[in-house]
């Protein structure tokens, strides 16, 4: 199951920031990329994220039926222009990792 509590497949999307990027401009974006995050976690669309500044990385899991869909999903965020992004599909969760979501 994913984390929204359907069987929808998720990924796991690996994205490096450009070595191009304006971060002038990346900063300026900031508060609309968090504000779609939550639209999106809000749809579901949107599992976990986590940020390593120090890589110059994000890791997002998204909920979708299939790649074109998390390359749709990943085309709203106002970030997605600085990255370059890999995506991997995921296995379902076991019963642990289930237990663990339902709790958090």
């Amino acid at each position: 199951m994913s984390p929204t509590g359907n069987t929808t497949p998720t990924f796991m999307v690996f994205a490096t920031l450009r070595d191009d990027t304006d971060m002038t401009e990346f900063a300026a974006l900031r508060e609309d990329e968090q504000k779609q995050l939550e639209v999106l976690r809000s749809q579901g669309r949107i599992g976990a994220h986590y940020v390593s500044l120090a890589r110059r990385a994000t890791f997002i899991e998204v909920v979708a039926d299939d790649e074109a869909q998390v390359a749709e999903t990943l085309a709203t965020l106002p970030f997605a222009r600085f990255f370059d992004a890999d995506v991997y599909p995921t296995t379902p969760p076991d019963a642990a990792e289930i237990a663990h979501r339902a709790r958090s």
